[in-house]
């Protein structure tokens, strides 16, 4: 096994980083982490929540999921991995990344809960495409209650976030949500990318909760997962009517 000649500063293989200013904090800038499997989100949000931690800017326990996605990538941590998660060294890039690409379940739909276990997110707040409004709540490995909320309909969970204060929020994408069907390597018959109207009337920088979050995001990761989005083609063409909904084309947000 070849050691990483930069363990505390690479990224996850095949990651395109950008740096973008914070909406609510002129002097600041966020990170916007794209990447192809989803799991990888994780690593980044390990890495921007010690970030903030260290530099007196997280104002809650830890920072608010919100996430969209057409799964609920809520699988459950096995109990022989939640010591190993505790034993990583949170400051030792190259392992994290190891980790995650050997040990993260390949479905892409664990990394979540493993986040949460470390406490690296607080509650977590999910759009998504499988089922109707639910509520739940699981622990982290010191007892912390961290509250689930997922929402099929677009205005309830509009009106949800509206009526939180959340003031730290790393924001998470799928581009799967924005299709019709189901699929990877083989989908169904119904299966289709959303048209650009269709992602325009989800991504709405005007809408309320666009303009009531965005100040307080302090990173953004978006997986293209092509494999469930029928095809790289489709991914970057959601990703190109998605990405122009919030950014220009000089990678600043759009007017608040």
């Amino acid at each position: 096994m070849f050691e990483n000649i930069e363990p505390h500063s690479c990224n996850p293989p095949g990651t395109h980083l950008e740096e973008v200013s914070h909406a609510g904090n002129t002097v600041r800038s966020i990170e916007k982490a794209i990447i192809m499997e989803h799991r990888f989100a994780f690593f980044f949000w390990m890495k921007w929540r010690n970030l903030l931690s260290d530099e007196g800017t997280l104002h809650q326990p830890a920072p608010t999921l919100v996430t969209i996605d057409w799964h609920r990538d809520l699988a459950p941590v096995p109990d022989e991995q939640k010591s190993a998660l505790e034993q990583l060294d949170q400051n030792n890039f190259s392992d994290i990344t190891n980790f995650v690409w050997a040990q993260f379940d390949q479905t892409n739909d664990s990394h979540i809960l493993c986040a949460t276990w470390l406490n690296l997110i607080g509650d977590i707040i999910l759009l998504q495409n499988t089922t109707d409004y639910q509520q739940s709540t699981v622990k982290d490995m010191n007892g912390n209650s961290h509250d689930i909320y997922e929402f099929r309909d677009l205005d309830q969970f509009q009106q949800f976030m509206l009526d939180r204060n959340d003031q730290n929020i790393f924001f998470d994408i799928d581009l799967d949500y924005f299709v019709h069907g189901k699929g990877k390597q083989h989908y169904s018959e119904n299966f289709h990318r959303y048209s650009n109207d269709e992602i325009k009337q989800v991504i709405d920088i005007s809408k309320p909760v666009f303009q009531h979050i965005i100040p307080n995001i302090d990173g953004v990761t978006i997986a293209l997962e092509p494999g469930y989005c029928g095809g790289i083609v489709n991914s970057c063409q959601i990703m190109d009517q998605f990405h122009s909904q919030l950014f220009t084309e000089t990678n600043k947000w759009r007017t608040l």
